[in-house]
């Protein structure tokens, strides 16, 4: 009976008219056909001989926005982001891909467990987001900006594999242990869009979301812990320990997720 669980009318579906800003109502949409497609055709089998995902002719050029790479080379100074983010980060687009991704990579299981974490934090969602005006998205890139430059000077004095990304799972900055510990040169991660769910197996990136959906909106910035297998370039299996813990914005939005990695040796 969970199969055909009808997510609808746990959430409704409302008129996306009423958002203050285009660009929210167009994230809670993508949100929603997430949250309303739970039966879909199993992916097609892979083959035996299938090529590492380093080398697979890429859909990464699916976003043609900037790279968080150009990001990082555009905006070096506070002064850099104040003058030149001057529009809001497309959301909708990340979790679009989101669906894509789900539908082709994962089972129909696999997609029912990630649409019912997605309903979990819907509404709060929707709550926070109605009344947000085109400027106030713009801010919170400006925020996001800023605070990345911090960020990124904080990982190059740690020691531990740390990313930090959106709550689209988007790959913001790379510290170089996490290229040591993957294999992923730094620059493939940021020069494409990269979503941190593509470097984990298919259990790892269910996980990660029904328990990111847990806390996305909670009133604490509390530490998840877990295990999860990542995956380098040749789809070699690396297993490790993960925590990650979700940072807020001025509006109480989830901005971005700081997550360390470290190897399970035994």
């Amino acid at each position: 009976m969970d199969q055909f669980l009808d997510t609808s009318q746990l959430l409704g579906f409302m008129d996306l008219s009423g958002f203050g800003a285009s660009a929210t109502g167009l994230e809670y949409g993508v949100l929603g056909n997430m949250i309303q497609t739970t039966t879909p055709p199993p992916p097609p089998p892979l083959p035996a001989t299938s090529q590492p995902e380093s080398e697979k002719p890429s859909n990464k050029k699916r976003n043609s926005s900037t790279t968080s790479l150009q990001y990082r080379k555009r905006n070096k100074t506070p002064a850099d982001v104040y003058e030149q983010v001057n529009q809001p980060f497309n959301y909708a687009q990340g979790f679009h891909y989101l669906i894509q991704y789900v539908r082709e990579r994962m089972s129909s299981d696999d997609l029912m467990r990630i649409s019912r974490a997605l309903a979990l934090f819907r509404p709060s969602f929707l709550a926070l987001i109605m009344n947000l005006t085109e400027e106030d998205l713009v801010f919170m890139e400006k925020c996001v900006q800023r605070t990345l430059l911090e960020y990124e000077k904080l990982i190059s004095f740690s020691g531990t594999p740390t990313v930090v990304w959106r709550r689209t799972g988007e790959i913001c900055l790379v510290g170089k242990e996490f290229s040591l510990l993957t294999q992923w040169p730094r620059d493939t991660l940021l020069n494409t869009t990269t979503y941190i769910y593509e470097l984990m197996d298919n259990g790892s990136a269910v996980e990660y979301w029904e328990k990111f959906s847990l806390h996305a909106f909670d009133s604490t910035d509390k530490t998840c812990t877990h295990s999860c297998i990542l995956r380098t370039p040749t789809q070699k299996p690396v297993p490790c320990t993960f925590c990650f813990t979700i940072k807020r914005d001025i509006f109480d939005l989830p901005s971005v997720i700081v997550g360390n990695f470290l190897p399970l040796l035994s």
